[in-house]
């Protein structure tokens, strides 16, 4: 019996035109080999399976004209595992063998795979050789971590970054291992195992083998795939969407519990779910279609779902989706975190219409209220016309009358919410106050309304007494002194000023600290008095004591003489005829 050799073996490329993926790499390097501009220190980086170390082993043998058989036998190319060479006394052994010149060939090349792993010690060891190499010798280092690696051995070094390859170049290079071998494969099986693989050619390989293996009949179907690749079918995923957008809790969620059943992972269904929602979103234009990386069966039925669900519908969904997906590990019940994040995606539609019929129903009344405020001005117009004209001695309604009449007219249906809101807001006279213009215009005599005046005080709030005010004042400090509020009760016992006119109580103060302290007091005092006094006008304001400088200031002898001279001449009369010194 034939020894087998996997495919990722058995298929690895042997030239540059083999390579799958990576061109912008190929491409440049087949130009440096050809223009002799190739560099002496060369780093490939990238994801694994990739084809780092073929490009390599490419590498070496044409720059020594090997032919593709010879690749693996010559003794001008040495591979070094770092894995497992990582110490500085490897990396010695190394730098003496590059003392040496080929025996045959042009070139000794040197391929260190996963380089990464090399100590520190091993990495300056190393420097020096990387730097200045003989002219003879190649080094290509290949790395899956390209961070790891430090930075002067990356500074010595020409750089080529490895792109994971796409799912379609995955695909159709195993269409054509699949016909060369005589298998029989469906196209969404390798695009099954294209995607399961991510983006690593080797890894597809792999499992491209293990799938054949698996089947009696030489052949690679879709069911094999995900029975064998333990991987959720896109129906169940086309299946719940569909329970979401008809509202079907209940299916949903049995759907749900036949996945768990199947052994497959919430955390995993989730993410996929997540998935299948950003694939469906991407249908809904035609310049996105082209992100969606599925088989064409596949994506005829993404197209038809993407019809019946909005874009609303699938950024709320992906969104709990998400969500669910950053509290899954953190969460205590995580079947029960799953189960109701598909009970709010369930209730989306539901309430994406209510939204829709709550806009519709807002528009409807604006217009309602737009033709009614229209009908009302028409009528206030014509009221407006037959309205016999006012002499010029007789007073007119004050402003805020008239801003109510009109909030009446234009607004019938005008809430008693609304109507509070338009006190507040607008100055309305009281009834004794209309009383009085009614009378004033029957008699013809003149009247200012809303005067500030104490008769007519009423008009704006109950008066009070400075006697009322005091004993406020003094049953809101009793209560301070009750609670043990010493500062506070100090400040309230600091002498206090009313002014009638503004209803603006001034306390003097000591210091900034009571001023501080009045501040934060300031909203209790004020509402327990207005409750007090039954009026809503009063206001408190704090004034700090300015400081007498002048009486602790320090007169000299000189000074308090001629204070006393100023105050009493005979003083000065009687300092000359002595002869007395005043500095004394």
């Amino acid at each position: 019996m034939e020894n087998f050799v996997v495919s990722a073996r058995k298929y690895r490329p042997k030239c540059f035109d083999e390579v799958i993926g990576q061109e912008h790499i190929t491409t440049t390097l087949k130009n440096a080999i050809e223009n002799n501009h190739l560099a002496q220190a060369l780093l490939f980086c990238g994801p694994r399976g990739v084809g780092k170390t073929t490009c390599a082993r490419i590498v070496a043998r044409m720059i020594n004209n090997y032919d593709s058989g010879e690749t693996d036998v010559s003794l001008n190319i040495f591979e070094l595992d770092a894995a497992s060479n990582n110490s500085v006394d490897h990396i010695r052994n190394l730098t003496d063998q590059v003392r040496y010149p080929p025996q045959f060939g042009n070139y000794k090349v040197y391929i260190i795979d996963e380089v990464h792993m090399l100590s520190n010690t091993a990495f300056n060891a190393f420097l020096k050789t990387l730097e200045e190499p003989p002219p003879y010798a190649i080094f290509i280092l290949a790395t899956t971590e390209k961070h790891k690696v430090i930075p002067t051995i990356l500074s010595r070094c020409q750089i080529y970054d490895f792109n994971r390859i796409s799912i379609s170049d995955i695909t159709s290079h195993l269409k054509e291992i699949a016909d060369k071998e005589g298998v029989k494969a469906e196209e969404e099986a390798l695009h099954l195992i294209a995607q399961k693989a991510d983006g690593a050619l080797r890894d597809a390989l792999s499992l491209f083998d293990l799938i054949v293996t698996f089947s009696a009949d030489n052949s690679i179907t879709y069911q094999a795939t995900i029975d064998n690749l333990h991987i959720l079918d896109y129906d169940y995923y086309f299946k719940m969407t569909d329970y979401l957008l008809r509202e079907d809790v209940v299916a949903g969620l049995l759907l749900y519990d036949e996945i768990l059943k199947k052994g497959f992972d919430s955390h995993n269904f989730i993410i996929g779910l997540s998935q299948h929602f950003r694939n469906l979103m991407v249908c809904k234009d035609e310049a996105s279609v082209k992100l969606l990386e599925v088989a064409e069966n596949v994506k005829t039925k993404y197209n038809d779902q993407a019809k019946e669900a909005t874009m609303s519908f699938l950024m709320s969904v992906i969104n709990i989706s998400s969500q669910c997906d950053i509290q899954y590990k953190a969460s205590k019940n995580q079947r029960l975190l799953v189960e109701l994040s598909l009970m709010k995606m369930a209730h989306i539609s539901s309430a994406i219409k209510l939204a829709g019929h709550a806009v519709t129903d807002n528009s409807g009344d604006d217009k309602k209220k737009t033709k009614t405020d229209s009908l009302a001005s028409k009528k206030t117009d014509s009221e407006e016309l037959n309205k016999p004209q006012v002499t010029a001695d007789k007073p007119e309604v004050s402003e805020p009358q008239e801003i109510y009449n009109k909030a009446s007219v234009t607004s019938p249906d005008l809430q008693e919410s609304d109507l509070r809101k338009l006190q507040k807001t607008t100055k309305i006279p009281s009834l004794s106050a209309l009383k009085e213009v009614k009378e004033a215009i029957s008699t013809d005599e003149p009247l200012v309304v809303g005067a500030d005046s104490e008769e007519n005080v009423e008009t704006k709030d109950n008066s009070f007494s400075l006697t009322d005010l005091e004993n406020a004042w003094r049953a809101f400090s009793e209560t301070k002194k009750e609670a043990g509020k010493a500062q506070e009760l100090n400040v309230l016992n600091q002498p206090f000023h009313f002014n009638r006119e503004n209803t603006t109580v001034t306390i003097t103060l000591i210091n900034s600290i009571q001023l501080d302290i009045l501040d934060e007091l300031k909203s209790d005092l004020l509402l327990f008095l207005k409750e007090k006094l039954n009026n809503s006008f009063i206001k408190i304001e704090g004034d700090l004591q300015k400081e007498k400088t002048d009486n602790n200031k320090l007169y000299t002898n000189k000074e308090k003489f001629e204070y006393l001279a100023e105050k009493n001449p005979v003083v000065k009369s009687l300092q000359e005829k002595l002869g007395l010194d005043p500095d004394f």
